[in-house]
């Protein structure tokens, strides 16, 4: 499916934040109110994270619905093989860059009404 698109991105109605244990990746997009947490629930499918998140973290991903929160958080148990210290992902803090990866995908214009 074909999107226009704007310069309106994922990180301009959500922050994101992220960690890592052994081999699992977890990041968390939290909407600034329910109307976006809507919006991302239906933008950020695990299709749509396994695509963005393949150059630096190829993965199977799992996605979990946090609507209290108005998060979701996407786990990518084998993103990276062996720990931190055994990955040839340069840096400690590798997985900022996978959050903002998400942060910065940009929203179709027919989801920014």
């Amino acid at each position: 499916m074909t999107h226009s698109v704007s310069a309106k991105r994922v990180g301009s109605i959500a922050t994101g934040r992220s960690g890592d244990k052994g081999d699992v990746l977890d990041l968390t997009i939290v909407a600034y109110n329910e109307k976006d947490y809507a919006l991302l629930s239906r933008f950020l499918s695990v299709e749509r994270v396994t695509d963005a998140l393949a150059r630096v973290a190829p993965s199977p991903v799992e996605r979990h619905e946090l609507p209290k929160l108005r998060a979701l958080k996407f786990v990518a148990p084998r993103a990276l093989p062996g720990g931190v210290q055994a990955s040839l992902h340069a840096g400690l803090h590798w997985q900022k860059a996978a959050a903002a990866l998400l942060l910065e995908l940009p929203l179709p214009m027919e989801e920014q009404e």
